[in-house]
């Protein structure tokens, strides 16, 4: 009798061992990016090999042990399939406090068999205040070739002084082949209140496809327009079975899904 609890006792171990070990080489290592940080909000996103949904949970503590009640949490992928089914995992978390410290933990359960992967706790700050500024909204071309949509996939945007990237769903609120990157949303990293841009500063962009593969390139924050202007590269995403080509001065990585990524001028 006491053997065999012992071997039960090991059975349950295992099998929650290799759970948790096919959960965790679900998710794309070093994917996480808090991005669209405000006195308010934050968003996180990250990526999987394999269809999942995802949840974030918020503390006061570095340890975890103090959840903040008052954030609310909300998953964005569901809203822009099919993100879920790519491997592409956002997470809005509104409620919160300006010049704040909080931690968060993501948590991404696998559609597949319903394995659930725990992060480790990460710490983000909250912006000082908001300001208006007179930024263009920026339009980045991702298809799956030349013109078709490519919906499910975010463009992720980086410019030096800011605090945090901002980012933007692909198809969201503009024509279906563009991410609109709206700069007014990029806040200072020296004053923590957003970052008036002139034109001519650099802007890195990923366009993040999950289990598809990304992209990484750069341009240039044209001229203040008033409005929405594209920017001079595209990306292009196509699937040619197990292997992943670039074509143009753009760095690319492949989640595992296998894709062809090209950057048109």
């Amino acid at each position: 009798m006491f053997k065999r609890g012992i071997c039960g006792l090991l059975l349950v171990v295992g099998l929650l061992m290799t759970g948790y070990t096919i959960s965790q080489s679900a998710v794309i290592e070093n994917s996480l990016v808090v991005t669209d940080v405000t006195p308010v909000q934050f968003c996180v996103i990250w990526g999987t090999q394999e269809p999942a949904s995802a949840r974030v949970e918020v503390f006061l503590d570095a340890e975890a042990k103090i959840p903040f009640a008052d954030a609310v949490v909300r998953p964005e992928s569901p809203a822009h399939p099919p993100a879920e089914d790519i491997g592409v995992m956002k997470v809005r978390v509104v409620g919160l406090k300006a010049n704040t410290e909080y931690f968060f933990r993501t948590i991404t359960t696998l559609k597949r068999n319903n394995a659930v992967y725990e992060s480790p706790t990460y710490r983000v700050k909250t912006e000082a205040e908001s300001k208006i500024v007179r930024n263009d909204v920026l339009l980045q071309k991702v298809s799956i070739g030349e013109n078709d949509p490519a919906p499910g996939m975010v463009v992720i945007a980086y410019v030096d002084g800011a605090s945090y990237p901002v980012s933007g769903w692909v198809g969201d609120g503009v024509p279906a082949q563009f991410a609109a990157i709206d700069t007014n949303n990029f806040y200072s990293s020296q004053t923590h209140s957003n970052l008036e841009l002139r034109g001519g500063e650099v802007i890195s962009l990923t366009v993040f496809g999950g289990s598809l593969g990304s992209a990484e390139i750069q341009g240039t924050i044209p001229n203040e327009s008033g409005g929405m202007q594209q920017l001079a590269r595209a990306v292009s995403f196509s699937s040619t079975g197990s292997s992943s080509s670039v074509s143009g001065q753009v760095s690319s990585s492949s989640g595992g899904g296998g894709c062809f990524i090209s950057v048109l001028y």
